[in-house]
């Protein structure tokens, strides 16, 4: 019975004594199993107790809305070896491998906060653990540092990584970078200043910088500068989603263009379905549309093509599609497809570059979405930093933050 008491509750290390109950706290005394320490001076094992000291109190454990806390029996030591030398009393303390000398806590407890924390709010955690914002936060700190990147240490290759922004509050936007081949979170940095994502890249472990094949970013020129610089053996390659949705929001704005100017009505729906979910009225009214704005008609049918250039299995037939497309574009007379051709002009290789492995960054955004999932269950966050390590505790496997968990 007691050999379960102690492995239920992590107290590997020590020799139980009693427990006892005081309102919603647990309180278990508990002696160390060792018969010495090391002396911190020499280095040497010394058995000799020098004093027993009052007993330390730490909070191990929550459990059933009950706080478990020690109260460990600590002793000093004397060195009689470090005594010959200087005749000074050298005095050592007992250690402990899952309690930290000056810490109110042991590792135990600060493995449950982090190992509930991604799913929870601060404060919710906070009343759970009977603990507080402020010491959460410090441990947040000490075991999650995103801008170096969270880079796995198996021998599982890195060739695809993927690079997109997501909404922190307002038009502060923050980087998120992944791991597509692999399906993990690298980090999220704290903004999307250039020098920012030039720090992360160079900490790349140069084990994962020769396996990188590609980057798939969206249309962003400060990145594409960026990963050029860091990783000039890397393919880029322009997501393909934001392709698309760079088409559909040049066909929104001409359509709001043309509304405003002429005070007319033009229905949203039909130029953001797809070509082949259009319903018989809705082919119906495009064609009169089509007679009435034939800029608008012509910008969506070119985006169409585009969806349809995506679905093609081949690069050299995809090329030879999209270099078709292009040419017509250049014949056009409408400043809007001059404009969005001078788009895809300038993204070709990268456009071009999906069809070596079809890479996208799927991944990417749906680790964008589940992080607005965690903004919203905790209520939003005021410091970036807090808001970064705890989402990224969402993500990352808890043995790569609890190295020391006994077994």
């Amino acid at each position: 019975m007691e050999n379960c008491f102690i492995k239920l509750f992590g107290l590997q290390e020590f020799y139980v004594e009693n427990s006892r109950i005081e309102g919603e706290t647990m309180i278990v005394t508990v002696r160390p199993k060792t018969k010495g320490v090391k002396c911190k001076d020499c280095g040497k094992y010394i058995t000799t107790v020098h004093s027993y000291l009052p007993p330390r109190k730490v909070k191990h454990m929550f459990w059933e809305n009950n706080l478990i806390v020690l109260e460990i029996k600590q002793r000093s030591f004397f060195c009689w070896w470090c005594k010959k030398k200087d005749g000074r009393h050298h005095i050592s303390i007992d250690k402990f491998r899952t309690v930290p000398r000056y810490k109110s806590h042991s590792l135990q407890y600060e493995d449950q906060i982090l190992k509930g924390l991604g799913s929870t709010s601060f404060k919710t955690r906070a009343e759970i653990a009977k603990s507080s914002f402020s010491t959460i936060s410090k441990l947040l700190s000490e075991r999650i540092d995103p801008f170096i990147g969270v880079w796995p240490d198996n021998n599982d290759p890195i060739t695809s990584l993927g690079l997109d922004c997501h909404s922190f509050s307002g038009t502060r936007m923050l980087p998120t970078l992944t791991d597509i081949s692999n399906h993990r979170l690298i980090s999220i940095l704290a903004d999307d200043k250039r020098a920012t994502v030039e720090k992360l890249l160079r900490n790349i472990p140069d084990k994962h910088r020769e396996t990188i094949r590609e980057v798939c970013i969206d249309l962003s020129r400060q990145y594409y500068r960026t990963i050029q610089k860091e990783l000039p053996n890397a393919q880029i390659v322009a997501d393909a989603f934001h392709i698309i949705a760079d088409a559909n929001r040049r066909v929104s704005e001409l359509r709001t263009t043309i509304q405003k100017r002429d005070k007319v009505r033009l229905p949203k729906m039909i130029f953001e379905k797809p070509k082949e979910h259009l319903k018989p009225n809705d082919r119906v009214s495009l064609n009169e549309i089509n007679k009435a704005y034939p800029e608008l008609c012509e910008l969506w049918q070119f985006k169409e093509e585009m969806r349809r250039i995506y679905k093609i299995p081949n690069r050299i037939l995809a090329e030879i599609s999209f270099d078709n497309m292009t040419r017509r574009m250049k014949l056009s007379k409408h400043a809007s497809t001059k404009q969005w051709l001078s788009t895809l002009m300038r993204w070709r290789e990268e456009i071009l570059a999906y069809f070596d492995r079809f890479t996208t960054n799927g991944y990417t955004e749906g680790v964008n979405t589940k992080l607005k999932t965690i903004k919203r269950l905790s209520y939003g966050f005021r410091n970036v930093d807090n808001y970064i390590r705890k989402s990224m505790l969402a993500f990352i496997p808890i043995s790569f933050l609890l190295p020391h968990y006994l077994t």
